[in-house]
C-alpha cells in the first residue's frame, strides 16, 4: 500500500473513533438527562398546623397546609406545590376531620365562631392592617342547611370583630369607631366613637370589650351594645387581645406582653396565669378551661393549655 492511502485510511480511522466518542458522550448526556427527569426526582412533603380557634362543639378549627417539594438528584428544585385549608380536632386528638373548604388562595384572619350555631367568622382581603371583607362559613358536621356562605365588606376597611352573644350580630371596630351589624349586613349601629382603637370582643354577655392605645399602653374598655354603662379600666389593670368568660362576664382573660392574664373587671385585680408566654391570638375555650393557639416562635403547632392544671400539651 502506498504511503497516501495508508494516509488516508489512518485519518478515516480516527474520524470514526471521533465520531463513536461523540455518540458516546452524547448518550451518557441524555442519559444523565434522563435520570434527572425522571427516577432521580426526589419528593418532600412538609405539613403545618397553626392559627387554632374553638368552635361551640368544642372541637378545634385550625388551618392545615401541605407543601410539596420535587428536586433533581443534584438539590435543584423541579417544581413545587402549595395547599392550604380549613380542618377540625377534638382537644384530645382524635376525630380529625377532612378539609371543611380550600384557603389557598386567600387565608382566614382570626377566625371566630358563633357561639350559638356552627358558622366561622374570619377576616379576608387583609390589607395594610385592615380587614376589607368578613367572611362567614357554615362548618357544620354532614348536610348543610341554611346560609353557606356570606361575606360583608368593608371600605377601607375594619381592625378587628367578633359574634354577639346571640350569634346574630358581629361587633367590629375601625380605628375610631365601633359598630354593631346583623350577620346579613342590614343594622350596622354605632356604638362609640374613640381614638386609637384596635381590638372588640363580644360572643359572651351584655358588654363589649374593646382595646385602644394611649401612648405605650393598651387600656381596657367595656360597654353595653347600646352605647351605655363604659367602664375604663387603667393600664395596670388591661389585656390585650381580651375575651370575655363565658362563665364569668366579670373576668376578661388576654395577654400582657410576654405574660397571659386575667383581670376580674369589677375589682380591677389583674393576675397572672401563664409566664413566658408565646402564644399568638391566644382563644379560650367555650367553657373557659383550655386555651388553644399557636406559638410565635415555631412554623408549626397546635397548642392547648389546661388554666387549672397548669400544664401544655400539643394536639398537632
Amino acid at each position: 500500500m502506498k504511503n497516501r492511502d495508508r494516509g488516508q485510511v489512518a485519518k478515516a480511522s480516527r474520524h470514526q473513533g471521533y465520531r463513536g466518542r461523540a455518540f458516546v458522550f452524547c448518550f451518557l448526556v441524555l442519559l444523565f438527562g434522563a435520570v434527572l427527569a425522571g427516577c432521580g426526582v426526589q419528593t418532600s412533603t412538609h405539613y403545618y398546623y397553626y392559627s387554632p380557634s374553638w368552635a361551640r362543639d368544642g372541637k378545634l378549627i385550625y388551618l392545615g397546609a401541605t407543601e410539596s417539594v420535587n428536586r433533581d438528584i443534584l438539590g435543584g428544585q423541579l417544581s413545587s406545590n402549595y395547599a392550604e385549608y380549613t380542618m377540625t380536632i377534638y382537644p384530645s386528638g382524635t376525630g380529625e376531620s377532612g378539609a371543611l373548604f380550600d384557603t389557598t388562595s386567600a387565608r382566614p384572619y382570626e377566625m371566630t365562631c358563633s357561639p350559638t350555631t356552627d358558622y366561622v367568622a374570619y377576616g379576608d382581603s387583609l390589607r395594610s392592617g385592615l380587614y376589607r371583607r368578613v367572611v362567614l362559613r357554615n362548618i357544620a358536621a354532614g348536610t348543610h342547611t341554611g346560609l353557606e356562605q356570606l361575606e360583608l365588606a368593608f371600605s377601607p376597611g375594619i381592625k378587628s370583630f367578633d359574634w354577639s352573644n346571640d350569634g346574630i350580630k358581629l361587633v367590629y371596630c375601625t380605628s375610631t369607631e365601633i359598630h354593631t351589624v346583623d350577620i346579613n349586613g342590614d343594622n350596622d349601629t354605632l356604638v362609640v366613637a374613640d381614638s386609637n382603637l384596635e381590638f372588640v370582643a363580644w360572643k359572651y354577655g351584655g358588654r363589649i370589650a374593646f382595646v385602644r392605645t394611649s401612648g405605650a399602653d393598651k387600656i381596657l374598655s367595656l360597654i353595653y351594645a347600646d352605647g351605655s354603662g363604659r367602664t375604663d379600666l387603667a393600664a395596670a389593670s388591661s389585656v390585650d387581645l381580651p375575651q370575655i368568660s363565658s362563665t364569668n362576664t366579670d373576668e376578661v382573660y388576654g395577654v400582657v406582653g410576654s405574660t397571659y392574664k386575667k383581670v376580674v373587671v369589677s375589682s380591677r385585680v389583674r393576675s397572672d396565669l401563664i409566664a413566658s408566654f408565646t402564644g399568638e391570638f391566644p382563644r379560650l375555650s367555650p367553657d373557659t378551661t383550655l386555651l388553644t393557639y399557636s406559638k410565635s416562635t415555631e412554623t408549626t403547632g397546635i397548642y392547648l393549655y389546661d388554666l387549672s392544671a397548669g400544664t401544655e400539651t400539643q394536639v398537632k
